[in-house]
């Protein structure tokens, strides 16, 4: 009798070690797409831009019809809104310090976020 509880025992082992094993594996699956970044168009045309409190934000249409709602830009880019809306564009992309607060009001946070930092009119 001792024998088979032994057996049962391990045999609840496994499978327990086998079920978390495959919930880790699962998670970091998750996690990992999770971190995919979402492509940004290149060409596009400029539907509307605006000032927020940490970035300016442009809609965009890129040639396919596909919509590009709130993509992250340099505070340059909407001092410049009158100039690019309603045109294709070039957008060209660089890396940059945005403060990572609630509002504009420093706090001393910071993430790294991939804004647009050029825009040419294609003609």
């Amino acid at each position: 009798m001792q024998g088979k509880k032994r057996d049962f025992q391990a045999i609840g082992l496994s499978v327990s070690l086998f079920a978390a094993s495959t919930i880790g594996l699962l998670v970091s699956h998750t996690a990992v797409q999770a971190q995919k970044p979402v492509p940004k168009p290149t060409v596009a045309t400029v539907k509307s831009m605006s000032n927020g409190d940490l970035m300016c934000y442009v809609n965009l249409v890129d040639e396919k019809g596909k919509q590009y709602n709130s993509v992250g830009a340099s505070p340059e880019i909407c001092a410049k809104e009158k100039r690019f809306l309603n045109k294709k564009v070039q957008l060209s992309y660089s890396q940059a310090s945005v403060n990572d607060c609630q509002s504009a009001e420093p706090c001393g946070k910071s993430r790294i976020e991939t804004l647009i930092t050029k825009m040419q009119i294609i003609r």
